[in-house]
């Protein structure tokens, strides 16, 4: 019998433990939990036949292997990616401790191939692996399909704390026992799995956290972690429970203008300009200081059962529990047809000058006090049996529940004085965050002079407005069960057959609610005094401008109310998607030869049937303000459709650590839940630009009757999923001493189908318009304006990644412990969306095209590391140029958004020492640092003009550890 890849992965993962343990005694604490799993990542990775049925058992052989540290973790994740049947990448336990990542989307982003898309706070939250979004990646814990905290399926991966996770592989390539594989690729979290360890293992550590260096108010927070690894019952059963708990605050400036207006005034010397730039105002300003709250507690366990060779039993669970809350304070002013006196205008800029502010609520001022709150919970359970059933065949049977929870709030409140005043500015050198003075700076700190007040109009109305409330609550939960079969083959170039089935059953609701804040008195109209416990914040986006404010809760305060709105896409942003999906799958490994090269890796076919429908409302209604809900209630409808995904993956072993890599296969990403939702809505707009004979005319009728036009939008959720052949080729070089590797990859994508926005100016609604008691003019009849999302033609994605691990003992023995990595990434496509770029599902796309979403052209990393006797240290880089970025929550509770994320660096280093002997032995003290060269990020609207600028800072931590 040849030896199958199952086999391969087995005899390899023997080495695990031992590794692992020497990995435990450099790293520390943190350190220890993580790597006690790079055997359970490590199995599943090398075994990529199966990484969602992997055997959990642990091999009782032991061999001393003395390379630790980063460098045992680099060595670990080589041994992954060179053992692997499939193209892969993969970080070991000891890459997550060892480096400055607090969760695993920080730690991901280091792989050739794959970056993360940071948040405005500096954070990684998502990946992108090889040009596409994250919506495009398959996501999975311990091979498992999980849920998501946001509007669709990309996984938040900033929940899963580095501590608790023990490693993590990225499968480039397809494989037909791969559940959920995502078109991208997928991303597959382990936790540990306590009988791979060799011994009793209980490790404990703390952290301090200095956060926003750099700027004006520093941040700060703590971090507290315990591991508890032991073996029971002459090693029959495992227990391995971890706990982490984090504290974070910090604090950030930003600014940002809307518009792209210019402005007329006067000189100093009294002369009349019209049409001048004012770099950074627009045609309105605001500027903000924010202040960050987050709490996060995450709990892992595994328990595993073995009493013999033949049977194991584990059951493993996580849970989580984030609180984040962001206290806005804004200054706002809209300057559109305010003058500018003493201006000061330098190149065709204006420099200096003063605004005049009347009494009009929108030519004033604006103290906007926000407070975002988000309370997430995440629990996730498995239990998986592997019995062998003979000396030939082996069966796995597992059973899962996973759910997230989203309870998100924004609540703000709008102020100013009641006064005339003046704002007189100064923008150094023409650009920057400008130095703002008032008038009357005190009558905006003190209570009484500055009022909570009406903003008319803000809503498209005469309605009162002098807050907003807003924000939905999702749930998301995945049922899921899996039965897998192995059949070990004699002789042949087929070394296994695999077959089994998975069938998973999905449900995500989402509840929107907004409404209006208005006075309790007036009619809504009247002033509303600040609350107890308001309080003065000082430079608001470092302008030295200063403001009252106060922390608005979910509470409300007095002399306030709510008043519920229901516009259309508030009514789109609530719906339910239900999905089941039923996967057969079959493959053969192939383990023979060609000519005299060994060749190995897997062929294999799924058939993947989907039931998928989506609830929601169907209504009258349009984007000016409803206050009553005009939807009778929800409706369903959906479709069902089957995939056949073949796949193919080759591995050459050309010799002397040389591998020839070949993928190919058919590969398909679902639709994203916001564009599957059954929310359908449709309202009578009023024509404009009418003319006669050439001449415009009044849009009226002969009864002078304003004539309209049906217009409506809505989600699909009859869609199909993205679906593309894809092809892979690398060629990989192993170096004998374990450490180092040269990579070259090429790959090609050709989707054969993709969703896109659609407009339609010719839409008929003969089939609703009745239903919704619609009556356009008789002229355009049911004729109106229509925009969906469709299953439209595909394009390519195409490119090319090097990489290189070069250790430089390499080169002298005298440089034991140095090393450098790097890796290149470029990526192409030949995919133009429309420009939808700031606008919402409801709304028209603008002229022009944009790239795919997700993608940026090129992506650079580099690290320098040294490694050697309890001593460590690196400084590592990261470049990620331009891309168009789904943002979730610019506008909390709206629909994610594209923007333009202008390019991005980031630096990171880190220091440390280990006690390697004495009675110090275990403890170790570690220096990070992130974010050093204190990026700062920048979005940009379609014309190129930056709409959003945030500085965060760096960051330091300090941390001691200690392992018993």
């Amino acid at each position: 019998m040849k030896n199958s890849t199952g086999k391969r992965s087995a005899a390899a993962f023997k080495l695990k433990p031992t590794m692992v343990f020497a990995g435990q005694a450099v790293a520390g604490a943190y350190i220890a939990f993580a790597a006690t799993g790079a055997c359970a990542q490590a199995e599943p990775a090398a075994a990529a036949p199966a990484p969602g049925a992997a055997a959990s058992g642990a091999a009782a052989d032991t061999q001393q292997v003395v390379v630790t540290g980063i460098r045992r973790g680099i060595e670990a994740a080589i041994s992954v990616k060179k053992n692997s049947d499939q193209i892969v990448e993969a970080i070991s336990a000891e890459d997550i401790g060892k480096l400055p990542d607090t969760s695993i989307a920080e730690s991901l982003a280091r792989l050739p191939g794959i970056t993360t898309q940071r948040d405005k706070n500096g954070n990684a939250t998502n990946i992108t692996i090889r040009g596409l979004g994250p919506d495009f990646n398959g996501y999975l814990l311990n091979g498992r399909e999980q849920t998501s905290t946001g509007d669709s399926r990309a996984d938040d991966l900033s929940v899963y704390p580095a501590e608790l996770i023990a490693g993590a592989t990225v499968y480039k390539t397809g494989d037909a026992s791969l559940m959920t594989a995502g078109l991208a690729g997928t991303i597959d979290n382990k936790l540990i799995d306590p009988l791979s360890m060799p011994g009793r293992t209980v490790a404990m550590s703390y952290q301090k956290d200095k956060t926003n260096i750099g700027l004006s108010n520093l941040g700060h927070g703590n971090r507290y972690s315990l591991i508890y690894v032991d073996q029971f019952a002459d090693r029959k059963i495992g227990l391995a429970l971890g706990f982490v708990h984090k504290f974070g605050r910090d604090n950030q400036v930003g600014a940002g203008n809307w518009g792209d207006g210019t402005h007329s005034g006067t000189t100093t010397d009294g002369t009349a300009f019209t049409n001048v730039k004012l770099p950074g105002f627009g045609s309105g300003l605001s500027v903000q200081n924010t202040h960050r709250r987050d709490d996060r507690d995450g709990l892992a366990g595994v328990l595993e059962f073995k009493p013999n060779a033949n049977f194991t039993s584990e059951i493993d669970f996580y849970h989580a529990k984030i609180l984040t809350s962001t206290k806005n304070a804004f200054l706002k002013i809209g300057l559109g047809g305010l003058p500018i006196s003493n201006a000061t205008i330098s190149n065709n800029t204006i420099t200096s000058g003063t605004f005049q502010l009347t009494t009009d609520p929108n030519k004033q001022i604006i103290a906007d006090s926000e407070n975002i709150s988000d309370n997430d919970t995440l629990q996730s359970f498995g239990w998986r049996n592997t019995i062998k059933l003979s000396d030939t065949w082996k069966a796995v049977a597992d059973v899962s529940h996973n759910s997230a929870k989203r309870v998100e709030r924004d609540i703000e409140a709008y102020a100013g004085i009641t006064s005339d005043d003046t704002l007189s500015f100064t923008t150094p050198g023409g650009f920057g965050i400008p130095q703002l003075t008032v008038g009357n700076p005190s009558a905006y700190t003190t209570p009484g002079t500055i009022v909570i007040r009406d903003q008319t109009g803000w809503s498209g109305t005469s309605a009162a407005q002098a807050g907003y409330d807003k924000g939905p609550t999702t749930v998301d939960k995945i049922d899921a069960v899996r039965l897998d079969f192995t059949h070990d083959l004699a002789g042949g170039m087929f070394s296994d057959l695999q077959f089994g089935a998975n069938v998973t059953k999905r449900t995500k609701d989402r509840k929107a609610d907004e409404g209006l804040l208005v006075s309790t008195t007036g009619g809504g109209h009247d002033p509303i005094a600040y609350p107890d416990g308001s309080y003065v914040e000082r430079s608001v986006g470092g302008t030295g401008f200063d403001m009252l404010t106060f922390d608005p809760t979910a509470d409300l305060w007095p002399g306030v109310q709510l008043v519920r709105k229901y516009n259309n896409d508030i009514l789109s942003k609530t719906w339910n998607v239900k999905e089941d999906v039923s996967t057969l799958y079959g493959k053969f490994d192939i383990d023979t030869e060609v000519g005299k090269i060994p060749v190995r890796g897997n062929v294999g076919l799924q058939y993947v049937h989907t039931d998928q429908s989506s609830a929601g409302f169907q209504a009258n209604v349009g984007s000016g303000v409803t206050l009553t809900n005009p939807a009778a209630g929800e409706t369903t409808t959906g479709t069902r459709y089957g995939n056949w995904l073949p796949s193919l993956n080759l591995t050459g072993d050309l010799g002397n650590g040389n591998l020839l890599r070949v993928g190919a296969g058919i590969e398909l990403a679902r639709p994203t839940l916001t564009d599957m939702r059954n929310a359908y809505s449709a309202s009578l707009v009023a024509v404009q630009n009418c003319t006669s004979n050439g001449v415009s005319v009044p849009c009226v009728d002969a009864n002078g009757n304003p004539i309209t036009v049906l217009s409506g939008s809505s989600g699909t959720p009859t869609l199909k999923p993205f679906k593309a052949k894809s092809i892979d080729l690398s060629y990989e070089k192993y170096f004998a001493n374990k450490e180092g590797y040269l990579s070259a990859a090429v790959f090609y994508k050709k989707l054969d189908t993709f969703i896109t926005s659609s407009y339609d100016s010719q839409h008929d609604f003969s089939d609703v318009a009745q239903a919704l008691n619609l009556a356009p003019s008789p002229q355009f009849g049911y004729i109106g304006q229509y925009v969906t999302t469709v299953n439209g033609s595909g394009g390519n994605i195409k490119g090319f990644e090097l990489a290189a691990q070069l250790p430089f003992s390499m080169v002298s023995p005298w440089l034991t412990g140095l090393g450098a990595s790097g890796s290149y990434s470029n990526t192409t496509s030949s995919i133009q969306s429309p420009n939808t770029i700031g606008l919402n599902p409801t709304q028209p796309a603008n002229g022009g095209t944009i790239p795919l979403t997700g993608l940026s052209h090129l992506n650079k990393k580099w690290m320098v590391y040294y490694e050697r006797a309890g001593f460590s240290a690196f400084v590592a880089g990261n470049y990620r140029s331009e891309y168009v970025g789904s943002v979730a929550n610019n506008t909390v509770g709206g629909y994610p958004t594209l923007v333009y994320i202008k390019p991005q660096r980031w630096l990171s280093a880190q220091v440390g020492y280990e006690f390697q002997s004495g009675w110090l032995k275990g403890l170790g003290v570690r220096l990070e640092g992130n974010n050093l060269n204190k990026p700062v990020y920048r979005e940009a609207d379609y014309s190129g003009s930056i709409t959003n600028t945030n500085k965060t800072g760096g960051s330091v931590d300090l941390r001691v550890s200690y392992k018993l």
